[in-house]
């Protein structure tokens, strides 16, 4: 993904991903943004198809993030 890529990037969909990252759970994403599940859902089908990776995995109760995941979740921590 180059910078031209990144300016057509909808940035709450960043926001959809950090809050999984840290939640492990589209219930509980969807919780802490006031949002529905379904919405959640939605946002992370786009994060998969901007990126090209499944970025979450589900592992009996949780969602666990790929390599790919940490990668970009490390890029977007100050």
């Amino acid at each position: 993904m180059n910078r031209n890529d990144l300016r057509r990037v909808d940035l709450n969909l960043l926001i959809v991903f950090e809050t999984l990252m840290h939640e492990r759970s589209v219930t509980r994403a969807a919780e802490k943004l006031f949002l529905g599940q379904p919405a959640i859902s939605a946002a992370l089908s786009r994060l998969r198809n901007l990126f090209d990776d499944p970025l979450f995995v589900r592992t009996g109760r949780s969602m666990e993030p790929t390599a790919r995941s940490i990668e970009i979740f490390a890029l977007l921590s100050p």
